[in-house]
């Protein structure tokens, strides 16, 4: 660390905050409405972003009966369990919300809140979080551990610049982001318009019989796969090369790989993940089912043993493959057997499963249709994990003077 790092002060957050306090914990049985008082859980909470997917909604008179975990414009919301330490700001679009299982961050004016998130979601950060969660059986980050947490303060007018050239960086993620899923919904729109709703190409002329189209046949996932497994049970290593994805790694039907982890040896050539690949999680609650397809080569890398590998063999349309177990994700959801907390969805149970084929000249157009979207898709997705590695590697160089401000920030 430079010297300059070193003359920057760390503060305890409850120094530097006019209030950290707790989202609601306790049922919410019959409180969830059809519209009213946005109410915010850890799905809707990812790094930098506020997510509206799965939106609840509360009564006015249950929110102010909640007024100690109120949320408004500034407030910095951080996960407790799940994900713990991921945090986003409260954009001025939701003047009002609430919030179940969440850490809510009140900066003071001393405090940038999109500069305390950068912190948080950093690598320094989620390293200090996880150095301060509680509980055994389900870790989570709670108050204390919140009030308590020091990071480095420099002064506002350096946190302004910080947050400033952090946030182009989000913008450009976030446009990736919107373009994947204008891309997405083109290849998930052709595939239920053909494929489910049966308004294929010449439908008009093709017999139907019991939901199966002459010339179509139902087939079992397993018949049309060279590898269904689960993965390793892997030894973390920070400082190695090879890569571990876990169920973390696999929400919204992408894989993302900012929550995978290192491990030092080489694993077996067919445990290695491969493009056309479709990765399901088989184990954890409200994880379980969650399904998405490699599209792009990741060097040594595999998956650990919550996740199954279902490999499509070569004669099966891989965009087809993909789509059709992206399909059976509530499905998936719904078949795993044990306890509540340890839920399981075995490979059997997996293969078994029935997948309607259609005639291979049809795949086929499916499968040149679709192929320049999931290329464009590959490409955005490593476009957006190059600006999060290079966003991560910003922050402490621009903490420790490497990287010059302007003399705005001065």
């Amino acid at each position: 660390m430079s010297a300059k790092a070193a003359e920057i002060p760390l503060r305890r957050l409850s120094e530097v905050c006019e209030r950290i306090t707790v989202g609601h914990v306790g049922p919410m049985v019959g409180e969830y409405i059809e519209d009213g008082i946005p109410f915010l859980r850890s799905l809707n909470i990812t790094p930098f972003r506020l997510s509206l997917e799965g939106l609840k909604f509360i009564s006015r008179d249950f929110h102010h009966r909640l007024r100690k975990s109120g949320l408004h414009p500034g407030d910095v919301v951080v996960v407790r369990t799940g994900y713990p330490g991921t945090a986003c700001v409260i954009p001025d679009s939701l003047p009002q919300a609430n919030c179940a299982d969440l850490v809510v961050i009140t900066p003071s004016p001393d405090l940038n809140p999109y500069y305390l998130a950068a912190q948080l979601n950093s690598a320094w950060g989620r390293s200090v979080v996880a150095g301060h969660l509680v509980g055994a059986a389900q870790q989570h980050f709670n108050i204390h551990a919140a009030r308590e947490l020091t990071i480095p303060i420099p002064r506002r007018a350096l946190q302004d610049r910080i947050a400033e050239i952090l946030s182009a960086y989000q913008d450009l993620i976030q446009d990736s982001l919107r373009r994947m899923k204008v891309l997405e919904e083109m290849a998930r729109t052709l595939y239920r318009e053909w494929f489910v709703a049966l308004r294929f190409p010449c439908h008009e002329r093709v017999h139907i019989a019991d939901g199966v189209p002459e010339g179509w046949e139902r087939k079992r996932v397993d018949e049309m796969t060279s590898f269904l497994n689960r993965g390793i049970a892997p030894q973390y290593d920070d400082d190695a090369d090879g890569l571990v994805i876990n169920q973390k790694c696999v929400r919204g039907g992408r894989l993302d790989l900012a929550h995978a982890r290192h491990q030092s040896r080489e694993f077996r050539p067919d445990r290695q993940i491969q493009p056309g690949d479709v990765l399901v999680n088989s184990t954890g609650e409200g994880t379980l089912g969650r399904v998405a397809q490699v599209l792009a080569p990741v060097a040594n890398c595999t998956v650990d043993t919550h996740v199954t590998v279902v490999r499509p063999i070569a004669a099966v349309g891989f965009h087809y493959f993909g789509q059709a177990l992206m399909e059976m994700e509530t499905r998936f959801s719904t078949m795993g057997r044990g306890a509540t907390n340890q839920t399981e969805l075995s490979r059997s149970q997996i293969g078994e499963v029935e997948v309607l084929v259609p005639p291979t000249t049809l795949v086929r157009q499916f499968e040149d249709f679709s192929r320049p979207c999931f290329r464009q898709i590959a490409t955005l997705i490593e476009r957006n994990e190059n600006l999060r590695l290079t966003h991560d590697l910003l922050l402490p160089r621009l903490m420790s003077g490497q990287i010059r401000l302007d003399e705005a920030a001065a």
